[in-house]
């Protein structure tokens, strides 16, 4: 599934989250006849957690709070609006009833090959932990205690597989964000063009105002949109290393590179290669090191050649 497809199911769960907080507060009153909490694995005060621990029989994922925000394994910075979905989900997450005695085998089967252990922490101590798998075709999600009972569990009124957010890979986790540019930090961006030098150009930001450095006059309106486009470029998808087998072909030229300077002299790039046929969707290289899709539309309106900023006389 594409990075834009995830992301759109999880704007929706995020959306219905919200929706619900104020259903949620008043739900499960007299007329709730479990004997066990509808909120055995709700945890409501979420500000002091600081790590999570991701484990399945596939992968092992960490997502830790350092200061600047969230980050994945200890190597990316991590998706802010997924990681809102998961606390979300972990403060109104509700117990429906027990797991049917006829299926408790079939959930134990799916604990046992897709199921996702998980454990919230705040200095190092757990304050939640649980196992968590889900049916996609009913769209029910499984929650078990250690060492207990499993358990279908919802957010009240809808019918979503909660398990979707606990089941993300690395890549998963990862900010689709590129660059997180910031006005006051940013010194300039370089626009790099191989075999088309006269048509890279630098953008300086000096006293509250946007050049180019090698343009007299530049269309600020222009050069405005194109900081925007730039500011908002998304990853669709981020490639594992065997992903790039498909992709050879395109990675033989690149077509421009994009640098982003700080004041500290930081520098952050994307080298954007060829685009296979149907020219949806363009490869990309992110600070010499991982790859992902981008979509090409996007990209194109970021890679203007100098003279697209040149002011045209009236």
């Amino acid at each position: 599934m594409s990075q834009r497809k995830k992301n759109i199911r999880l704007l929706i769960i995020w959306m219905i989250l919200v929706v619900t907080t104020v259903l949620v507060y008043f739900a499960g009153g007299p007329s709730d006849r479990l004997s066990i909490p509808r909120d055995l694995f709700a945890l409501q005060n979420v500000s002091a957690i600081d790590q999570v621990q991701l484990v399945s029989t596939s992968q092992q994922n960490t997502l830790e709070f350092s200061g600047g925000g969230w980050t994945v394994n200890g190597r990316y910075k991590a998706d802010p609006q997924r990681i809102t979905v998961l606390f979300a989900i972990l403060k109104q997450n509700k117990v429906r009833r027990r797991v049917a005695k006829n299926r408790t085998a079939e959930v134990d089967s799916l604990m046992t090959v897709s199921g996702v252990e998980v454990r919230f922490l705040a200095d190092k101590e757990t304050r939640k932990a649980f196992s968590v798998t889900g049916n996609p075709d009913s769209g029910l999600s499984y929650f078990r205690e250690e060492g207990g009972e499993s358990y279908v569990v919802e957010i009240p009124g809808y019918r979503v597989n909660l398990a979707g957010i606990f089941e993300l890979d690395e890549n998963g986790w990862r900010d689709p964000l590129v660059f997180d540019l910031n006005w006051a930090n940013l010194q300039e961006v370089n626009m790099l063009y191989p075999g088309r030098e006269d048509s890279g150009f630098d953008v300086i930001f000096q006293d509250r105002h946007l050049s180019i450095r090698q343009l007299p006059q530049s269309d600020s309106t222009k050069l405005t949109d194109f900081m925007e486009d730039l500011s908002l470029l998304y990853v669709n998808d981020y490639l594992h290393q065997e992903e790039l087998n498909n992709w050879q072909d395109q990675l033989r030229t690149t077509q421009a590179t994009i640098i982003v300077t700080d004041v500290g002299g930081n520098d952050h790039t994307v080298e954007f290669f060829d685009t296979p046929g149907d020219n949806e969707l363009i490869i990309g290289r992110i600070d010499s090191s991982g790859y992902a899709l981008f979509d090409f539309g996007k990209v194109r309106k970021i890679l203007r050649p100098r003279h697209f900023f040149e002011v045209r006389e009236k």
